[in-house]
């Protein structure tokens, strides 16, 4: 199979597929990748493979199968509302607002309708050209149009109002990752509307009539700005792989002398409140960095207050907690509506290994083997 840009240069071809196939490598890169915020990563990943498509689409044609073309181009009009939720589910994770997947899948509703419909109009596309009210048909591509501006703009005007309440409720002093997240989430929205700003500009040119006066040239600008936003995704990653795998060097030992007693109080009270109140050690992806964050102060100075008082490191700390909060539960019949798997996950683990070496550290058996034994007890 042949592949080849419609009417322009081979040096152009190759550098828009290139940038095309970067962009759907990187995004299985975030999806693979095991550190940092996951859920934050995952829409971040469909960002991408979405830019990605598009390039793709739009520069992509088989002499083999004539129709991939069309076919992708009625496809991908759905794939733009993709665009907008992934930016704003992965800012909104990013500021530590989880969204469960009983309100996630409304957000990519609009995707799966439109595609749908479009899906439609593709095999019907022969009757559609035989259509001569020019004018029923501009209204339809208008109102098409704007129905997809809309969608984005207001997921990006959600977007901006996300980061500006989360900025605002952040204190003098916070972590490096919190830093470097709302520098990232600032650049992203920057990209995406700028990605916004060229859709209007094309549909501009198309409404006006003067797309088809400069069909080539529009196609190849449009497909070459797309790139570059996914470019500048990638290099802004690249040079700052905090944004999606979070700092993971090794914890800063202690320079200064032990905690002061006030110091030592105040902090262990809030973190004793995130614990009790909020249960924050049942956030699977929870980290040293988001747990000073949640503390107001820097991430050594917890990982010396664990140390310091409880005579833990954090892993240990955190697991301890999520072990208590499934001892209580197999105690009170949990497993009667459930598996060891799904107590595993409740309890904010990644795995049940995880969970199975833990909670055997902790209480030197196994979860089943303790609730056989809870079990047996008499009631």
């Amino acid at each position: 199979m042949i592949y080849l840009l419609q009417k322009t240069p081979l040096s152009g071809q190759t550098i828009l597929l290139f940038c095309g196939l970067l962009g759907i490598v990187w995004a299985y890169f975030l999806l693979v990748n095991k550190r940092g915020n996951l859920s934050a990563n995952k829409y971040l990943a469909l960002l991408i493979a979405v830019l990605a498509v598009l390039v793709l689409r739009q520069s992509v044609y088989s002499e083999t199968f004539p129709r991939l073309q069309p076919f992708l181009y009625f496809i991908s009009q759905g794939v733009l509302y993709l665009i907008g939720p992934a930016v704003y589910l992965h800012i909104k994770n990013l500021t530590g607002q989880k969204t469960p997947f009983s309100r996630v899948w409304k957000h990519f509703l609009p995707a799966v309708l439109t595609t749908l419909f479009m899906l439609g109009l593709f095999f019907y596309r022969t009757e559609i050209k035989e259509v001569n009210n020019i004018l029923l048909l501009k209204i339809f591509f208008v109102t098409f149009v704007c129905l997809q501006l809309i969608h984005l703009l207001s997921y990006l005007i959600y977007s901006k109002k996300l980061i500006a309440r989360y900025e605002k409720g952040l204190k003098r002093y916070y972590s490096s990752q919190t830093r470097i997240n709302l520098k990232w989430m600032k650049q992203l929205l920057w990209i995406c509307s700028s990605f916004a700003a060229l859709i209007i500009a094309m549909y501009l040119l198309i409404v006006s009539g003067g797309y088809y006066e400069i069909n080539n040239t529009a196609d190849f600008l449009f497909l070459s700005l797309t790139a570059v936003l996914i470019l500048s995704i990638i290099i802004r990653m690249w040079k700052q792989p905090e944004i999606v795998s979070g700092i993971y060097e090794e914890e800063q030992k202690y320079k200064t002398s032990p905690l002061s007693d006030s110091a030592s109080g105040e902090l262990k009270e809030k973190l004793q409140r995130l614990i009790r109140e909020e249960k924050i050690y049942l956030d699977p992806e929870l980290n040293l960095h988001q747990l000073a964050s949640g503390m107001d102060t820097q991430p050594y100075i917890v990982s010396q207050l664990i140390n310091q008082e409880y005579q833990q490191n954090f892993f240990n700390f955190i697991n301890g907690h999520r072990i208590d909060f499934a001892l209580e539960k197999i105690r009170n019949g949990y497993l009667k509506n459930t598996t060891l798997t799904g107590l595993a996950y409740d309890s904010g683990f990644n795995s049940k290994s995880t969970f199975n070496r833990a909670f055997k550290k902790k209480m030197q058996c196994s979860p089943k083997e303790y609730h056989n034994s809870v079990l047996k007890k008499p009631e």
